[in-house]
């Protein structure tokens, strides 16, 4: 019996998906303006051990991730680097498609984009309007909060008389009040726009994800993720706009949200020099013990990105790893007796029990990973001892690897003989020692070495492979 923890009701409660073992499930994706950071990659890797938890457990899982491809960032963006928003977009979806891949996260059932919606976008923003919940004014389109008598329920935020009538037109704001959001913005100038009842213009960031849940998902789901900087006002406002024209309340039935990733302490941020982006910390990292790292930290709490927090994760990686290994060798020619398979099947029994226990009680993946270390700490000196056989060695590979299913950092990941992003490296070193820029030829190569794969030069060639 699964219990999650609601952020709407603040308890845990049973999960029961709204169709028996069918969960529909949507995670707010990113706005494509740049590469994803980790503080991205902890919330979609802390994710995708959920979902693949839920389908460990039978459940199947329709798993959306929409992908914000218009939006005040994207503009300004756009307009700075002189290109096209959607050439912008396309190129950092693809980017953050690549990175979804190193990071073991499995692909998402559909990549909804909002550029593709506009049509539902307008029709959905109609109907709000038609039932008196968004009015028109100086050319855009307003949701009025003061309309909607449960805004708050999720937040906690107070709808206050005196407030009525101030709009927010950006896309994000810090301000912590109801206030009425824009859901169809008036075009500026220079600015990317699409026809509407209303002129020339663009949704807001809150509307495209109530519209991809209604038309991919259906009215109601069973869960909606994010990480918990979108709970207010993203998510407080996505109640609001599906809920006033829903024939079925609540359109959510479980909401979770990931806490944050602090770097060293502090709130990641360019102005502090300290944002990550995913590509350069996995010139560094395995995304495998990228993945150990989210899992010893419970979702829902903040998480510290530290060099000694990686060691240790690399650490524990490390010891599983040699487990494996002593495992995949191990030949003994004696049998196992009775009473030393009695105790092997004891020992996975527990471990099977204690993960069921925790995993069960919201996804607790700490508790999950000290289960496995207890479990490694019991059978290591059995093997040390040459106590378990062929047999028994295979068949707790087997259950290794059904755990694997899970976390997916336990066992190697298929290395692809060369990768694009490597070769694209190798090009762009080339290019330099064509111009003779040694230097920048040198640090490439270094790159290129840290990311695991040995360069040479020869006469017919650059020749890479793998270490």
């Amino acid at each position: 019996m699964i219990k999650v923890y609601n952020s709407l009701t603040r308890k845990k409660e049973i999960f029961k998906p709204l169709k028996d073992k069918k969960v529909a499930f949507y995670v707010c994706g990113p706005t494509v303006y740049g590469p994803g950071h980790i503080g991205h990659a902890r919330t979609y890797i802390a994710f995708d051990i959920i979902r693949r938890y839920l389908e460990h457990k039978g459940y199947k899982v329709k798993y959306v991730m929409n992908i914000t491809d218009i939006h005040d960032d994207i503009i300004t963006t756009a307009q700075m680097q002189k290109t096209d928003i959607f050439v912008l977009g396309n190129k950092y979806t693809k980017l953050f498609l690549e990175d979804q891949k190193k990071l073991g996260i499995k692909p998402a059932t559909v990549y909804p984009r909002v550029t593709e919606h506009i049509k539902e976008i307008i029709k959905f923003i109609q109907e709000l309007e038609k039932r008196g919940f968004a009015y028109e004014k100086n050319d855009s389109v307003y949701f009025d909060v003061s309309k909607f008598k449960d805004y708050g329920k999720l937040s906690g935020i107070k709808v206050q008389k005196t407030k009525t009538g101030t709009r927010v037109e950006t896309d994000k704001y810090e301000r912590d009040e109801a206030v009425d959001f824009v859901l169809w913005k008036k075009a500026k100038k220079g600015e990317p726009f699409w026809e509407s009842p209303w002129g020339q213009g663009r949704p807001g960031w809150h509307i495209e994800c109530s519209v991809m849940i209604k038309k991919l998902l259906g009215e109601q789901i069973d869960i909606h993720a994010g990480a918990r900087d979108l709970l207010f006002p993203h998510h407080e406002n996505e109640i609001a706009q599906t809920e006033s024209i829903a024939k079925k309340k609540p359109f959510v039935k479980y909401w979770l949200h990931g806490g944050l990733l602090m770097i060293e302490g502090q709130k990641m941020s360019k102005s502090l020099d300290n944002f990550i982006t995913i590509e350069k910390v996995l010139e560094k990292w395995e995304p495998r013990v990228l993945r150990m790292f989210v899992a010893s930290s419970h979702y829902q709490s903040e998480l510290n990105w530290s060099e000694k927090n990686l060691l240790q994760a690399k650490k524990n990686l490390e010891r599983m790893e040699e487990l494996v290994n002593k495992l995949k060798t191990q030949n003994a020619k004696r049998k196992t007796t009775t009473q030393k398979s009695k105790q092997i099947e004891a020992i996975m029994r527990k471990a099977r029990k204690g993960l069921k226990g925790v995993m069960e009680d919201n996804f607790n993946t700490p508790e999950a990973l000290a289960g496995l270390f207890e479990m490694i700490k019991a059978i290591n000196p059995l093997l040390d001892k040459n106590e378990i056989d062929e047999k028994q060695a295979k068949k707790i590979l087997e259950f290794l690897k059904e755990i694997d299913k899970i976390f997916n950092f336990i066992f190697p990941y298929k290395k692809e003989s060369v990768p694009a992003h490597v070769k694209e490296l190798v090009k762009k070193r080339k290019e330099y020692r064509r111009s003779k820029q040694w230097q920048k030829a040198d640090e490439i190569r270094k790159q290129i070495e840290r990311l695991g794969f040995a360069i040479k030069d020869t006469a017919n060639g650059t020749e890479i492979k793998r270490k």
